[in-house]
């Protein structure tokens, strides 16, 4: 078995790589110039090879050295990700995490997952930034947020999507609409009021192509951000909505809204807890995915 390269070699290694010169080398690792020529002289032994040309005070890399570089940096950013990580098993980690998520999910899904959350790191700052499904995926992906919750994206290469619960879309509408009397035809959605939060959520596209594979096209629309505000437009009758059963249960069971099954077949969505494919995650990170999947249970318990 090949014996493992000192970190400390590898330090000075680099250190020296990048400055050129020993006393330099010395001063940013606070030691001597024969513990730094020690180190590399023991270095080039361990593998056999020569690292550096020295000329005078100064030295460059030698082809051999050039090759090491970019491996040995790969290994102290490893080890630094690792001790990042194992920093977070303290009782009471500091951080920040970056949420992004769409406004049903800041309403209905993260107010339980931070009261607990809190519980567990009462020190850790958290922001969200709310959006539709593609505006925060988007975010996500410039890393200008660390954890997206969101309807499951089209495109996912760049993602790891942890699935937290299942939906269906119903009609939500007042009692004293119509359909609430006698359960509409396909055909009918054409000239009624749609109330949306936004044509660039993924909720308005998946709900466009399920009316239009029907021979459907959606004409009026209301455009809201706020799925509180579609509720009460609903209530008062000016128009349809379309959302799942969960996000107005309240609304439903007082009889306030009245739920409706599409006309032909279920339109289904899948939500999710998304983060960037390959990055590591903390312990904070890994609790909110877990706490986001328990909350996923409970709705899709209720659906």
């Amino acid at each position: 078995m090949e014996q493992a390269i000192d970190s400390r070699q590898l330090r000075a290694f680099i250190c020296l790589a990048r400055s050129g010169s020993f006393t330099q080398a010395g001063r940013e690792l606070h030691l001597t110039q024969s513990a730094i020529s020690h180190a590399i002289k023991s270095l080039e032994n361990d593998l056999n090879t020569q690292l550096f040309h020295r000329q005078g005070k100064s030295v460059h890399l030698t082809h051999a050295g050039r090759e090491l570089l970019p491996h040995a940096e790969n290994i102290l950013q490893s080890m630094s990700a690792a001790r990042s990580i194992l920093s977070t098993l303290d009782q009471t980690p500091r951080g920040k995490l970056r949420i992004g998520c769409t406004t049903a999910a800041a309403q209905f899904i993260l107010p339980t997952v931070f009261r607990e959350f809190k519980e567990s790191f009462p020190l850790y700052e958290i922001k969200v930034v709310c959006g539709e499904t593609p505006d925060t995926i988007e975010k996500l992906e410039k890393n200008q947020v660390d954890i997206a919750v969101s309807l499951k994206p089209a495109e996912t290469a760049k993602l790891s999507c942890h699935s937290i619960f299942e939906d269906e879309l119903e009609f939500l509408v007042s009692p004293l609409h119509p359909w609430a009397q006698k359960a509409p035809k396909i055909k009918e959605a054409a000239n009624e009021t749609f109330i949306v939060a936004s044509r660039n959520s993924l909720n308005f596209a998946l709900t466009q192509d399920y009316f239009m594979k029907q021979g459907v096209r959606l004409n009026n629309f209301i455009e809201l951000g706020s799925s509180e505000a579609i509720k009460e437009l609903a209530k008062l009758g000016l128009g349809v909505a379309i959302a799942a059963q969960w996000i107005a249960r309240t609304e439903i069971e007082s009889g306030q809204l009245v739920s409706l099954p599409l006309p032909k077949g279920k339109l289904r969505r899948r939500w999710v807890v998304s983060t960037l494919k390959g990055r590591p995650m903390n312990l904070p990170e890994r609790t909110f995915i877990g706490l986001c999947e328990e909350v996923g249970k409970r709705i899709e318990s209720q659906e």
